[in-house]
């Protein structure tokens, strides 16, 4: 199979009528959990922006598609909330497949619960827009006489969307189950033959933090994620931090990539990280470019907040360790 001929059968598979992930895939997941599970929302205990750029297959450029490689672009801020004992945060994300675009905007809000035994529960809910759009004339049809060959230009739909999510901790473990897409709205664009529903995602969160000394710490993460209850996924990653300020890790998609990550906090009061990903793909490598690509910017703000109570104050992921 060709390039080309993959990316479109890639797209049509993607876009129309089936039960894939739907949803933005990132390797450094563990970077981004509120993108996944509300429930994470504000538990940095700081004001904290977060933005990733995602190439996939780095360098494809297509022959019969003009639209190149995916691309994914996600920025959020959280922050502790003044009101209640809990968080509040927004992220949006831009998600370009060939002809198919994807945007999502979302508000997110989560309370925190303290349970006897050094535990705490939080439960986060998130709600905003959904957005699909085509561009017609980058489509590539398999039968010219279709109906939706005389269709020009780019047409776009805007659906709300609501996701909830759960997450528990205790001591140095930590696991969260969420459900995104609630509503299920369906995008048709006036066509049925390209009607596309946006099916629930699950997705259920694990680790654990491995303190080996003062300096060293290891987290192993899980991420398990199923779409509609007829499909699932995984990825398992292992992230190593020294010295709290420098880490490096390695992560496995599973039948797609294996991955390695390295990061860095460059400012003194360590306020600025910056994080990059590799990774190398395993699966139908001669309709794909061998490798996908991401870069990372964490920002904590300054604030003058003592925090809130979380039961225990660090959340057990990389994510808010640096």
């Amino acid at each position: 199979m060709s390039r080309a001929v993959g990316f479109a059968f890639f797209f049509l598979l993607f876009a129309f009528n089936v039960k894939a992930q739907q949803d933005a895939q990132f390797t450094q997941y563990m970077f981004n959990p509120m993108y996944y599970n509300s429930a994470f929302t504000g538990l940095a205990n700081a004001n904290t922006l977060t933005a990733i750029h995602r190439s996939q297959w780095f360098g494809y450029d297509g022959t019969i598609n003009p639209g190149g490689a995916p691309t994914t672009q996600f920025i959020s801020y959280s922050t502790v909330s003044k009101w209640w004992n809990g968080g509040m945060g927004v992220h949006l994300v831009n998600d370009n497949l060939g002809p198919s675009n994807n945007l999502e905007l979302k508000f997110s809000g989560s309370y925190y619960i303290s349970i006897p035994g050094d535990a705490s529960l939080s439960i986060g809910v998130n709600a905003g827009i959904f957005s699909s759009g085509l561009d017609f004339d980058e489509l590539v049809l398999v039968d010219p006489s279709d109906d939706i060959a005389n269709l020009t230009g780019k047409e776009s739909q805007i659906r709300p969307d609501i996701g909830i999510g759960i997450l528990y901790r205790k001591g140095n473990f930590f696991g969260g189950l969420s459900t995104n897409h609630l509503l299920q709205p369906e995008f048709d664009f006036g066509q049925d033959q390209i009607a596309n529903q946006l099916i629930r995602h699950y997705y259920l969160t694990a680790g654990y933090d491995y303190a080996f000394s003062p300096q060293i710490t290891i987290t192993p993460t899980l991420l398990l994620k199923s779409v509609g209850f007829d499909s699932y996924s995984w990825d398992l990653s292992v992230v190593g931090r020294y010295n709290d300020q420098l880490w490096a890790g390695v992560s496995y998609r599973q039948s797609e990539s294996a991955s390695v990550m390295i990061g860095y906090s460059i400012l003194k009061d360590r306020s600025l990280a910056l994080g990059y990903a590799l990774d190398i793909v395993l699966a139908d490598r001669d309709s794909k470019e061998p490798t996908s690509q991401e870069i990372m910017l964490i920002y904590k703000f300054p604030t003058k907040s003592n925090g809130i109570n979380l039961g225990r104050n660090i959340i057990r992921t990389p994510r808010y360790r640096y």
